[in-house]
């Protein structure tokens, strides 16, 4: 089976606009408007940015349907994230899905996100997912995230090992890798992936990215806000698109750009959810701050956030 292969570049953690506990249809088709033109990738239902650990199923189904109909035959590809905290509870998620693509086929390359470690150890994984992948047509991206592995599991590890991954790189239909975890393990992981120049490795790490950009690309949630300003510099970082004409002012645009991501990564932290679709709101794109979980705001750096957006152009 010839599965798609995974872009490199811009990947959107998109947040998940509600409305009264349900999907914002309105607010969701708004907000990817704004970040399509700039973006090769969406991802959904993010476990925590975009919620998904808190989805239902049938919301997370109504979340792909929309953004089908809205991307169409657009060559942005989207992520979906279907993890559940067992392995059936992900084969069950994966099968609800196939059977709305059913009546939905999907115009553009639809991956499946997992974080298997959630759920499932090291040992055995390779085989694990060459089942899980006898049941599906779309191909993986897994995703490697300690802090979603919860300490009260009996798996000893909460990364993938690299000897593990390796293997599955040369497993068809495993088509990439959001990576999150230390730098020295990032090394390990890029050397590990070397004999398939197919396998995408996404930096889950806004910061870490602006730092050391990996080859593959990023999974920026800050792009909700800034899509224009991400995609210059993943292009700028990565190599794509690169232009060298007035070479010393691209140079300079390039770093006040990364200095200026750099703030608004700084100003919305650790939990970036609630702020960003605080601004969204206030901006009019989605119609309410709504979250699936009680999660306060505090609004200095709110308005921080928005300062040096107007004074950079991307707040009205």
């Amino acid at each position: 089976m010839e599965y798609s292969r995974a872009p490199r570049g811009l990947i959107v953690d998109l947040i998940t606009p509600l409305k009264d506990g349900a999907i914002d249809e309105t607010g969701l088709k708004n907000l990817l408007a704004q970040v399509l033109p700039h973006a090769q990738g969406l991802l959904l239902a993010g476990a925590r940015n975009g919620e998904g650990e808190n989805l239902k199923p049938a919301m997370r189904n109504q979340l792909l349907k929309i953004a089908l109909e809205t991307v169409g035959a657009s060559p942005v590809s989207l992520f979906l994230r279907v993890t559940g905290n067992t392995e059936q509870q992900t084969r069950e998620n994966i099968l609800g899905l196939q059977k709305q693509l059913s009546q939905d086929q999907p115009g553009s390359a639809l991956f499946w996100v997992d974080t298997p470690l959630v759920y499932h150890s090291n040992r055995g994984l390779p085989d694990y997912y060459r089942d899980l992948l006898s049941i599906t047509k779309m191909p993986l991206v897994l995703h490697n995230d300690p802090e979603a592995v919860h300490t009260t599991r009996t798996f000893k590890r909460r990364n993938i090992r690299t000897a593990v991954l390796k293997e599955l790189t040369q497993i068809e239909g495993i088509e990439g890798l959001i990576f999150s975890g230390s730098l020295e393990r990032a090394h390990h992981y890029q050397r590990a992936c070397r004999s398939n120049q197919h396998f995408r490795i996404y930096d889950g790490d806004e910061k870490r990215f602006l730092e050391f950009p990996s080859m593959g690309g990023v999974v920026s949630v800050g792009a909700n806000l800034a899509p224009r300003a991400w995609k210059k510099i993943t292009q700028s970082s990565i190599g794509l698109h690169a232009h060298r004409e007035n070479y010393p002012d691209r140079l300079q645009q390039i770093w006040e750009l990364g200095d200026y991501l750099k703030n608004m990564v700084s100003l919305y932290g650790e939990a970036p959810a609630k702020m960003i679709k605080t601004i969204l709101s206030d901006m009019g794109v989605i119609e309410t701050p709504q979250m699936l979980t009680s999660e306060a705001v505090e609004q200095e750096p709110v308005r921080s956030l928005k300062k040096i957006m107007r004074d950079f152009g991307n707040y009205p």
